[in-house]
């Protein structure tokens, strides 16, 4: 055979053997034939429109960047059944909270492409360049891997260079309200009178899909929260109205929409500013639930399974509560946040602190987060990480509410265990509990032990957490104040709000709409301009 067929037996075998990986990783993924046939087209005609390039060191080092883009692509499409998201990008400082395995799989695969393309990099340029040009041609109406790629890199750097508009009186106007509920019966579940005080559980990425009452699987994965089932009320149809943790968290404290999460290409997110910037940027930015309830008398604390000067306590205390806790206050070293029994130790050692005044307590445990494993208690051969994460979390929660209902803080505070967000999507996920949810918005936890609570099962048809800081100061007879609260309360039957349907995540708009089989769905829509009005407000 002579060079010029060498040349082109080197270059098929090259293509052949990235093909032949790409579509192994799809096929064992089960990702669609239309949209594997799309990636391999896209692998092809990229591979033909850089054989034109007579340097071999620049085709080479065009190739593996593309590679590398490949690699990532096809670790989130073996992680989350998907491309990447803009969230995925602005979570990625925290990394450490799912180990290092995501990124040793996305530089092994990266390897495999590298070791399948070496015959590629000793050849120089071999298709004419009609046939490059042509093939770029077709490359460039390709939606595969490269494209998704630049469409989310595209979304991220709107919401890292997003810069809200900081002069804002006159649009924050029409968001402005003094007071945050209409009157209603709330002897109707409470008849023994308000709680004294109240604590909100805001577990980490738990869909209402995890509870064993909810997807009658007969896993008794949750046999604590169960129980609670027949002891308090439960609330149901509740949806997150956004994600993830830094906007769930300060979205529903202060009843609000925020664009930005995670990192900032100028340094400015919240995983990079420090405590004195959150200050200048975020204090007085919203009015929160615990601005008000400290107006009322309370103290207010928020426990956060991270380190205590991590950016996710640094923006808590922007909110602001009176003290926030990281693992640092309770003598706990290991890795870079609480495991979920020791925070639930944690929280029973702050509760029991309490004396007269009253008290809200946050807390934010960590445990069931997208990537860990259960450090404690195992499901059955712990083969099924989902399972044994959610097992372990309802073990230590069952725990402390031993604890609670033996103490003398029962008969008068309200425990709410609800989430930071739905859990994301990820196939295994939606294999272990048999759901179909396609979006990072679904139903999520909203349970209510304590304070002499009448057992009952509500329907909130639809609403997300907006609901949960006008519902708590609905609870609490805290009704004038100045907001710019965007739900309603679960227990005030007069209000309607446009965005109690709406959940947003960065540019994603999401409705939840009542569907023919009597249940609630999300699908997406198209922006609203009312949002993005707030994110100006909220930032």
């Amino acid at each position: 055979m002579n060079s010029f067929g060498k040349k082109y037996l080197r270059n098929i075998v090259s293509l052949l053997s990235v093909l032949v990986l790409t579509l192994l990783i799809l096929f064992y993924k089960s990702f669609g034939i239309y949209r594997s046939i799309i990636i391999g087209a896209e692998i092809v005609t990229f591979f033909l429109s850089i054989s034109f390039i007579s340097n071999q060191f620049l085709r080479a080092f065009i190739w593996t960047a593309y590679c590398l883009i490949i690699a990532a692509q096809m670790s989130s499409i073996i992680n989350t059944g998907g491309y990447i998201i803009p969230l995925t990008l602005s979570n990625l400082s925290e990394f450490k909270a799912v180990g290092h395995e995501v990124l040793t799989q996305v530089l092994f695969i990266l390897l495999l492409y590298v070791l399948a393309s070496i015959p590629f990099y000793f050849v120089k340029r071999t298709s004419a360049f009609k046939l490059s040009l042509l093939s770029f041609v077709i490359f460039i109406f390709m939606t595969g891997s490269l494209h998704q790629f630049f469409n989310t890199a595209h979304e991220y750097y709107k919401q890292v260079t997003y810069k809200p508009n900081y002069n804002y009186p006159e649009v924050a106007k029409k968001f402005l309200k003094f007071n945050v509920y209409n009157e209603s019966d709330m002897s109707l579940y409470f008849p023994n009178g308000k709680p004294k005080n109240i604590i909100v559980i805001f577990t980490e990425g738990m869909s209402s899909k995890v509870i064993d009452l909810e997807n009658n699987l007969g896993l008794k994965i949750t046999p604590n929260m169960d129980s609670l089932y027949n002891e308090g009320i439960v609330i149901e149809n509740y949806f997150n109205h956004t994600a993830a943790t830094f906007r769930g968290l300060r979205g529903q404290l202060s009843s609000a929409y925020q664009y930005r999460d995670g990192v900032d290409s100028k340094g400015e997110g919240f995983f990079q500013i420090n405590s004195e910037k959150v200050s200048d940027t975020y204090n007085h930015r919203l009015i929160s639930l615990p601005e008000i309830l400290n107006d009322n008398g309370f103290n207010t604390y928020f426990i956060a399974s991270t380190e205590d000067h991590s950016n996710l306590n640094t923006l808590l205390r922007s909110m602001p509560f009176k003290k926030v806790y990281g693992m640092e206050d309770f003598d706990w070293h290991i890795n870079d946040r609480m495991s979920d029994k020791k925070i639930f130790s944690a929280l029973r050692t702050l509760v029991a602190e309490q004396t007269s005044k009253p008290f809200f307590i946050g807390m934010y445990p960590s445990g069931t987060h997208h990537g860990m494993d259960s450090p404690d208690q195992k499901y059955h051969n712990g083969s099924n990480s989902f399972y044994n994460k959610f097992y372990n979390y309802d073990f230590q929660l069952g725990d402390f509410i031993t604890w609670f209902k033996k103490s003398h803080f029962y008969d008068n505070t309200l425990l709410i265990i609800t989430a930071d967000h739905s859990t994301f999507p990820v196939p295994e996920f939606k294999q272990s509990f048999n759901t179909s949810s396609d979006y990072f918005v679904d139903t999520i936890p909203l349970i209510m032990i304590g304070a002499g609570i009448k057992p009952m099962k509500l329907d909130a048809k639809g609403n997300n957490s907006l609901s949960i800081a006008p519902t708590i100061l609905q609870i609490l007879n805290i009704d004038n104040a100045p907001n710019y609260f965007l739900g309603c309360s679960l227990f005030d039957l007069k209000c309607t709000s446009k965005f109690s349907h709406i959940s947003v995540i960065g540019d994603s708009y999401y409705r939840i709409n009542l569907k023919t089989d009597a249940n609630y769905s999300a699908e997406q829509i198209d922006s609203v301009p009312e949002v993005v009005d707030f994110y100006n407000v909220s930032g």
